[in-house]
């Protein structure tokens, strides 16, 4: 999965998001508990969920609807797949490597979860937000567009191990990316001395 990837508060989504479900009787998590999750955890995931006029009250309300119209409970052991919330926590990780970030947010949990209109977290916020999911889509955008992008804008240098030298160096050619480096080959013990540029 994805999940090492995950800031601490993204990490505290999916923890909220299982005590969501368990407090009304759910096997399994659901996006509409992943967005009580996001709502919960604080920072920009609740940020923009409260500039859209999301209250927890209002959210807690529908999400009793929800639970009221699933299925029963199944015994513990058969819950079903939750297919849609894994989907979401996927989709994370592509915005995050899309936007050129190195760490998934609350608010890359809740660009994902909006990416699905047809999920119940989505179609929750449909009728509580201000705003339409394309709005809503925008404006996280637009917002994450302007965080500033980790790493290094020139080539800094690190002194590395032959193990590390290796490893970096083949995780670099997959990424694309190029190793500048002096001093000795890889076969020598004392540590490289490396440029990372992109």
């Amino acid at each position: 999965m994805v999940f090492e990837r995950f800031s601490d508060q993204a990490r505290q989504v999916v923890v909220l998001a299982a005590g969501a479900a368990r407090t009304h009787h759910q096997n399994s998590v659901g996006t509409e508990h992943l967005l009580v999750g996001i709502f919960d955890a604080g920072g920009p995931g609740t940020a923009a969920l409260t500039s859209w006029g999301v209250t927890a009250p209002a959210l807690e309300s529908k999400l009793q609807g929800t639970s009221a119209r699933r299925h029963p409970p199944r015994p513990p052991g058969t819950s079903q797949s939750p297919t849609k919330t894994k989907k979401v926590l996927e989709a994370s990780l592509r915005q995050t490597a899309l936007l050129g970030h190195e760490e998934i947010g609350t608010d890359h949990l809740l660009l994902a979860l909006l990416d699905d209109p047809a999920s119940t977290g989505a179609q929750i916020l449909t009728d509580l937000a201000s705003l339409s999911i394309g709005e809503m889509r925008e404006h996280l955008r637009r917002e994450l567009a302007h965080r500033p992008t980790p790493g290094p804008a020139h080539g800094i240098p690190i002194r590395l191990s032959d193990d590390e030298y290796t490893r970096a160096h083949a995780a670099a050619y997959t990424a694309g990316q190029n190793l500048e480096t002096s001093g000795p080959r890889p076969h020598h013990r004392r540590p490289h001395t490396t440029r990372i540029t992109g």
